[in-house]
């Protein structure tokens, strides 16, 4: 699903089952459960002694599949950007299934939270 904001960007949920408020008061709906099951990305745990662990992050086949999806309705310019989870950000960057500057160049992006307290998303700032 695709939302108008009231500043005219166009955003998505690529995964999250939870429902995005912004600022303005827009709601983002959330995506299926099944979907967001679907879409996880893959948590790699290293161990490194005492409980320790250290985290790296994959991307399945199906998420990137999906990501191909949304560049076609980004380059058709019928969204701008494509809230995803950190962690998956994250694991574009390191992935060498895309190029350097994949990100930079696509509407995958995270949310940016500018009240914690009501749970608010911006709708001018998103992370890379």
């Amino acid at each position: 699903m695709i939302t108008t904001l009231s500043n005219g960007k166009k955003v998505g949920n690529f995964s999250s089952p939870h429902e995005f408020v912004f600022t303005d008061g827009t709601v983002l709906p959330a995506v299926s459960n099944a979907l967001a099951e679907k879409l996880k990305v893959k948590f790699n745990e290293t161990k490194l002694g005492d409980g320790d662990i250290e985290l790296s992050f994959s991307l399945s086949k199906e998420i990137n599949k999906d990501i191909y999806k949304w560049m076609e309705l980004y380059e058709s310019k019928q969204v701008n950007v494509v809230f995803c989870p950190l962690p998956m950000i994250t694991a574009m960057k390191q992935s060498t299934w895309f190029g350097k500057d994949f990100l930079k160049n696509s509407p995958f992006r995270s949310i940016r939270i500018e009240d914690r307290i009501k749970k608010l998303v911006s709708i001018d700032k998103q992370c890379l």
